[in-house]
């Protein structure tokens, strides 16, 4: 059955055929083909974009940077003294060299050097530091070196200043170029243009603000204005910055073209282009391979001045108002708005006036110190800070500003102060002991530089000056304290007035305290006389209360002698002064006499007495433990007694306790358990009788010091505390407290740490009663820390710490 197809069981056996698989191969090949074309297209594009959105980064970054120091341009820095000289303030080293030279004729700010055809512009900002140094020190007129402060906001160990630095002092003052650093003090000149360093203009005080004069200029170096390469790589044009001496540093890569274009002054426009870092063949074309970003800006100079306005015309400045009761720190000044330049033209809207400056002193046409009271007519100054009791006059003048600079000042209108200071208020008196506590309520004012405090014996006075009280703090309300001390019994009468260095209020209300006294003197010691014809001579030892002996209450103020006729006192002397020990009268009559000691608040010892037949008197002599010894435990005082007649016996007492009769006479011993008594000073008293009645006496001061059974263990208290300032800057400080123990203080002492490392120990002055009193100084508006410390006559001590401030 040849020509005959067989089918078999399973059916049709052929497979594809070759043209069959040729053709599926065909179009498998095409379909990979095209979506290996799209997977291409794509990458491209993508690469397209990620190379677009870095060029567009970089341009976006160097704009920001731009912009921000381009809208800072001119601060402080648009005086026409130095913007009509930059060539003498400006060192060579501080503009560029290339791609071209900055012409700093134009006296303008910003400076802008236009590129060569289409070449880039260059930028030159000038502008002052906004974190400010200040002066350490005081800095007077006619001096060439200046001292920072180096904990101020603008000083740090990467911002000195270097030779060359242009530096402002002040605001709208003076500049001044640096010539020699020495740690934080500036050697400088305030005229460059002139042979020599020139000395400040103005004085300025510690704490005014300097501020450093950046020199900053802005290019794009490309093959344009770089053809040979020398700064920059070929292919990568490159945004520059050079900061005063420094070189220039990049900021920004593949930055191609910078131009600032001038609108309506003082607007103007940034333009900035960009391209991508490599050659490629976009999506959309481009003629060299490069992919250009344009990024445009406009910005506003906020600190401006143009050549091409006329200075503005001269304020008229109305009558001074101010430094009296309401004012008496202030000068209230008025003026006339200026809408006209100094040609009497009416100002354009780019020249309008900007602000005004107030300028005023002490004497006449010096303008040391200024006020800036932007666009106002009016302002107050506060004069607190320069007031001078010498100066009474103070002289104002006025300027408008606008973009040319500093129009002419106005005629100098003068003011007097001739205002003394309100009365102080709320003062109050307060006795205790022989200690009289003032306290007033100080005035606000500013210029109040003391307060007089002045004292009567009777109401509405007259009053007598006894102390003038610098411890203020000007221009604040707050409490003030006076002690006044080691008065005598009485009724006082005070009156506070505040001062200002030249003129005092009238006095305050009057306050008035009582001084009394309920303590008796003790008597003298060793009363003795003889008599020669009618001529009596006596002699004796201070009372322990006299001040000249320094050992009780001081307040001893005379002796009164006394004729004795059997019970009778008869005074004979009551003019003895206190620390005298003699006097001789002429009496008659007489033959016994007696002494006693009076203290301020008229109250009397004891009455000491000794007879003709007691001439001499017996004596008895304390020969063991001496004077100021330190006694513990058992101790044996000894001595001897003697007299003319036989002696009846001898009596020792330890302070004011009971008598107590010795064995023995002309030699005597006594033993003394001290562990009995607290530790501190007591006075051991000897006393000798002889068979006519006769007696002597004697005492000495010892220290007891046990430890364990009877020792004193109670610190003494410290209380009232207070503090008082006076001066300015530096003020010194006057810590009074009271300081009391049973057994007598030893000493007070105080430490005070102001933020470091505590200072002193600063011993305190016993001024009267429990009263002590310490100085010290610090900076005003210092919050310190004031440790005092007591100690008593048995070395027991105290602390107790307070915080001084003036806030």
């Amino acid at each position: 059955m040849s020509g005959c197809i067989e089918y078999g069981l399973y059916g049709d056996k052929r497979g594809f055929t070759f043209v069959e698989l040729m053709i599926s191969m065909a179009v498998f090949m095409i379909t990979l083909l095209a979506a290996f074309e799209v997977i291409t297209s794509q990458k491209k594009t993508f690469q397209e974009e990620r190379e677009m959105i870095g060029s567009s980064q970089s341009a976006r970054a160097s704009q920001d940077i731009l912009l921000r120091e381009l809208r800072s341009s001119g601060y402080k820095v648009l005086e026409a003294a130095f913007l009509n000289n930059l060539s003498s303030w400006i060192a060579s080293d501080y503009l560029p060299t290339y791609p071209q030279t900055v012409n700093l004729s134009s006296a303008s700010c910003p400076i802008i050097t236009q590129g060569n055809g289409s070449a880039p512009d260059m930028i030159t900002l000038l502008m002052a530091d906004a974190r400010e140094t200040k002066l350490l020190a005081s800095a007077s007129s006619s001096s060439t070196t200046i001292t920072l402060d180096p904990n101020s906001p603008g000083y740090s160990a990467s911002s000195k200043f270097r030779p060359n630095d242009i530096i402002r002092l002040g605001d709208h003052t003076e500049f001044a170029r640096v010539v020699a650093v020495s740690g934080n003090t500036l050697a400088i000149d305030t005229n460059p243009s002139l042979a020599g360093y020139q000395g400040l203009a103005a004085n300025y005080a510690g704490g005014a603000p300097v501020r450093e004069i950046n020199v900053i200029t802005y290019t794009v170096i490309n093959e344009e204005n770089d053809p040979s390469h020398l700064h920059h790589t070929a292919g990568h044009p490159i945004l520059k910055r050079k900061h005063n001496e420094a070189d220039y540093v990049d900021v920004a890569e593949d930055v191609e073209n910078l131009q600032i274009i001038p609108a309506a002054f003082p607007n103007y426009r940034l333009q900035l282009i960009t391209r991508t870092s490599a050659q490629s063949e976009y999506v959309d074309g481009s003629s060299d391979g490069y992919k250009r970003t344009e990024l445009l800006a406009d910005f506003r100079l906020r600190n401006f001045r143009e050549t091409s306005c006329l200075l503005p015309a001269t304020p008229t400045l109305s009558p001074l108002a101010g430094l009296n009761s309401l004012s008496p720190c202030t000068i209230h000044v008025t003026w006339s708005a200026v809408t006209r330049d100094n040609q009497n033209q009416n100002l354009p809207a780019e020249c309008a006036v900007s602000g005004y400056i107030v300028a005023y002193d002490l004497t006449p046409l010096t303008r040391h110190y200024t006020a800036y009271p932007q666009n106002s007519t009016s302002c107050d100054i506060d004069i607190g800070p320069i007031k001078d009791p010498n100066h009474l006059t103070y002289y104002v003048s006025v300027a408008a500003v606008n973009s040319a600079g500093v129009g002419n000042y106005s005629t100098e209108r003068t003011i007097m102060d001739s205002n003394a200071p309100d009365a102080v208020g709320n003062l109050t008196a307060a006795a205790q002991g022989r200690v009289i506590t003032l306290t007033w309520t100080g005035n606000p004012e500013c210029d109040v530089s003391a307060y007089r405090i002045y004292r009567g014996t009777a109401s509405g006075g007259p009053y007598t000056l006894i102390f003038a009280d610098p411890n203020i703090e000007s221009g604040v309300t707050r409490t003030y304290t006076y002690q006044d001390a080691n008065l005598p019994c009485g009724t006082y009468y005070y009156v506070v007035r505040a001062f200002d260095d030249k003129y005092e209020s009238v006095n305050s209300p009057q306050s008035s305290a009582t001084v009394t006294d309920t303590d008796p003197p003790d008597g003298p010691a060793d009363f003795s006389f003889s008599i020669a014809g009618s001529t009596v001579t006596f002699n004796w030892s201070l009372s322990a209360d006299d001040p000249v002996s320094g050992q009780g209450d001081n307040d001893v103020c005379g002796y009164r002698i006394y004729g004795l006729s059997g019970d009778a006192q008869t005074l004979i002397d009551s003019s003895i002064p206190a620390g005298q020990t003699s006097r001789s009268l002429s009496i008659q009559g007489y033959s016994n006499f007696g002494i006693k000691a009076v203290d301020s608040c008229g109250l009397a010892s004891s009455l000491v007495t000794q007879s003709a037949a007691c001439q001499p008197p017996p004596t008895v002599t304390i020969a063991s433990p001496a004077a100021g010894a330190t006694l513990s435990g058992n101790a044996v005082i000894s001595g001897t007694a003697s007299s003319s007649h036989a002696l009846s016996w001898v009596k020792i007492k330890i302070d004011d306790g009971a008598w107590s009769q010795l064995a023995g006479t002309s030699t005597w011993s006594y033993q003394w358990d001290t562990s009995l008594a607290v530790n501190g000073t007591h006075t051991i008293t000897v006393q000798t009788l002889d068979s006519e009645n006769c007696s002597g006496s004697s005492s000495v001061a010892v220290t007891v010091l046990n430890y364990g059974q009877g020792a004193d263990t109670t610190p003494p208290s410290i209380s009232n505390v207070s503090f008082t300032s006076s001066g300015r800057g530096w003020v010194t400080i006057q810590c009074l407290a009271t300081v009391t123990d049973a057994t007598g203080v030893a000493s007070a002492s105080f430490t005070y740490s102001c933020g470091g490392s505590p200072q002193g120990p600063v011993q305190m002055t016993h001024i009267g009663g429990n009263i002590y009193r310490g100085t010290y100084v610090r900076q005003q508006n210092d919050t310190c820390t004031v440790t005092i410390s007591a100690t008593d006559s048995a070395a027991s001590a105290n602390t107790a710490t307070y915080t001084s401030s003036d806030r």
